[in-house]
């Protein structure tokens, strides 16, 4: 689904992906830090990536806070899928 057609679709139910898609997810980036290593060459990373991947799901899983529901927007996802299985019949 184009972040466009989320863009456009989104707002008038108040869904503002403008920033989150357009903005800040639009382009594929690579986390690099070097500059930081340059300024504290003592600093040394702990822990791995699959490792902190595990701690943020446990964190998650482990605090019922963090798995709210939201059916409104489950229902506003339903639609989309909707709008974007009808237009392939229709083409």
């Amino acid at each position: 689904m184009a972040s466009s057609y989320l863009s456009a679709v989104g707002d008038k139910y108040g869904y503002d992906f403008e920033g989150s898609l357009i903005g800040d997810k639009s382009v594929s980036v690579v986390f690099d830090n070097s500059k930081l290593k340059r300024v504290v060459p003592d600093m040394r990373t702990l822990v791995r990536f699959d490792q902190g991947v595990k701690i943020a799901l446990d964190y998650v899983l482990s605090h019922p806070e963090c798995q709210v529901e939201d059916p409104e927007f489950d229902e506003w996802c339903d639609k989309v899928i909707e709008a974007q299985e009808r237009s392939k019949e229709d083409i």
